[in-house]
């Protein structure tokens, strides 16, 4: 790595990000009113759809996307193209259900509106839920693009990653949403730029276009018909559409921090007009990453980085790359790079900025005594909440260095709470035989299973008792270039069948969150049945999606003679 080194321009261009992140958090901070809860989380509920969608899309595609999938697409093939299905179905889902409802029924967060289809224990239960998914979920973030800096750099993770951190918690705290919003789309500009630089050097790099899709064809790599109905195989084309929906609808569709900036917009045609450009920006931006991996493995078809011991994590071939086509064109690592790490401050900003709203609103607004001030005593305990979320992040850090490759960390950790969340969703918007003890008791055998099942997949996979092969990989012109000693590899012994995991441990990790929103549903259904909580006159049909509101019992009205009205209203008067 000592040959592939940032240059001065690659610098400059790294710290133009964060200085410019820096100037808006602070322009917004101090020469914009943020002295409300609205102002601070919902900027004034006037924000513009093209900002917002563009925001909403940087934080969608993080570090663990931009650097885990051409990982996952190096090593398993393209079957990830398949993911912009499940973007699709999901866009319409946000757009026509759950955007509707949270619209019309004027909540400031999604999870106010499981305090009014459920009851306020359901709602502070959920946020308590989901604080923890992000908290877990912003360390891998950061991680991600803070080892890629490192290597590029050779300065220690130890260093970059609090750094950027920092910089992060400083502007979201000052400048609230606007300030994320608006870094969000600047960041995004070098999150593109970094991105199709690298594809169009890369597809020079490896003879153009049709040598890429010859090389990648040969390799395997082009092989998409995975149909198997298995949930415990890894990757197949239902795990992309069918689970991956599910996986959708845990980030646009009722993630807080997408719905919050969903609902910084004041008007619902807006709304939707904010989906369906994130949708197509979403679905571009997503196979030109596939297409990066395909360009990696095509270059390194023949001598592959990671058999070779160049790199000591799989992740860190994406960055090998780059550094590697790059070493003669200046300024262009520093683009992908200020890309990668962009991708990550959006993620953070926005998880840290609705963790700030629900921590308050869950668990501090009650012991604040009302007073003409309260509203600007609110927006700086919320920043004081964003500052300490910060430093809880940079702590966790540190812990993610033995949990697998990016996108294995992101839906395995998560999973055992995102799933059981967004069954909470489902069953109140489409099963309104579920009642208060129902959700609550769903939720948390969702929950206690899901974990078990994360848990000790990890746990096998650490002790090699769990093995995930990969496509076929070579090494054969390594040789003139490296020293062949190094290329030396440990095979694992064959296991016992005592030691041999439960098979439930082997559930593919994209169907984390779907069985979770299943078993949460399911369970919820059968608690509600038998404590006799499926009273259907007493749901709200405006809590419930368009589509069930028919199941619903309908409103009796009595008759009255147009005579016999006028006598009960003339003896009223």
């Amino acid at each position: 790595m000592d040959q592939f080194v940032f240059s001065w321009i690659d610098y400059v261009i790294f710290i133009s990000l964060l200085g410019i992140s820096l100037l808006i958090g602070f322009y917004y901070g101090f020469c914009s009113k943020q002295n409300s809860v609205t102002e601070y989380l919902f900027g004034g509920k006037t924000m513009g759809y093209i900002p917002v969608a563009i925001s909403i899309l940087a934080s969608i595609f993080s570090g663990i996307a931009l650097l885990g999938v051409p990982t996952e697409v190096y090593l398993n093939g393209a079957i990830f193209i398949y993911n912009p299905i499940s973007t699709i179905l999901s866009s319409v889902f946000t757009a026509y259900v759950t955007l509707p409802i949270f619209h019309k029924l004027q909540v400031k967060s999604s999870y106010d509106y499981l305090e009014l289809r459920f009851s306020k224990t359901v709602k502070k239960y959920a946020s308590v839920l989901y604080t923890v998914s992000l908290i877990i979920y912003i360390p891998m973030v950061i991680y991600g693009p803070a080892i890629a800096f490192s290597q590029a750099t050779g300065y220690s993770l130890y260093l970059i990653a609090p750094t950027v951190c920092i910089i992060c918690i400083t502007y979201t705290t000052i400048g609230g949403v606007k300030a994320v919003v608006w870094t969000d789309t600047i960041q995004f500009v070098f999150t593109a730029g970094g991105l199709l630089t690298v594809l169009i050097v890369g597809i020079h790099s490896v003879g153009g276009f049709s040598k890429l899709w010859q090389i990648s064809s040969d390799g395997g790599r082009l092989e998409l018909n995975k149909f198997s109905l298995s949930p415990f195989e890894r990757y197949t084309f239902w795990n992309m559409v069918v689970a991956g929906f599910f996986v959708n609808l845990s980030y646009t569709a009722v993630g807080q921090k997408f719905v919050q900036r969903f609902l910084s917009i004041s008007d619902l045609k807006d709304m939707q007009k904010a989906v369906w450009l994130n949708m197509i920006g979403g679905i571009a931006v997503f196979v030109c990453i596939v297409i990066t991996g395909l360009i990696i493995y095509a270059y390194y078809h023949d001598c592959d980085p990671i058999s070779a011991k160049l790199i000591e994590r799989e992740d860190q071939i994406i960055s090998y790359y780059v550094l590697e086509i790059t070493k003669n064109l200046p300024g262009i690592s520093g683009m992908f790079f200020a890309g990668t790490t962009s991708s990550a401050l959006s993620t953070m900003s926005a998880s840290i900025n609705s963790l700030s709203g629900i921590v308050y609103d869950n668990f501090i607004a009650n012991l604040i005594s009302e007073s003409p001030n309260n509203d600007a005593k609110a927006a700086c305990i919320m920043k004081i909440i964003s500052a300490v979320i910060g430093v809880i992040s940079i702590g966790l850090i540190f812990g993610l260095e033995y949990m697998g490759t990016l996108i294995d960390m992101s839906f395995s950790i998560r999973g055992a709470v995102e799933g059981p969340l967004v069954g909470f969703f489902l069953a109140g918007m489409f099963v309104p035989w579920i009642g208060n003890l129902g959700a609550i008791t769903g939720v948390s055998a969702s929950f206690l299973i899901m974990a078990w099942i994360t848990i000790g997949a990890k746990w096998h996979s650490i002790n090699k008792t769990i093995r995930y092969s990969h496509l076929p990989m070579s090494i054969e012109n390594c040789t003139d270039l490296f020293n062949v000693t190094s290329f030396e590899s440990v095979t694992l012994p064959p296991l016992n069948p005592e030691n041999e995991p439960w098979i439930i441990f082997r559930l593919s990790f994209f169907c984390y969150i779907l069985t979770g929103c299943m078993l949460t549903i399911i369970l919820g259904l059968i608690v509600s049945i038998i404590m006799k909580e499926s009273n259907l006159s007493e749901v709200n049909p405006e809590h419930i999606a368009p589509l069930i509101r028919r199941f619903l019992p309908k409103k009796k009205y009595e008759e009255v003679p147009i005579n016999e009205k006028c006598q009960i209203q003339n003896s009223a008067n």
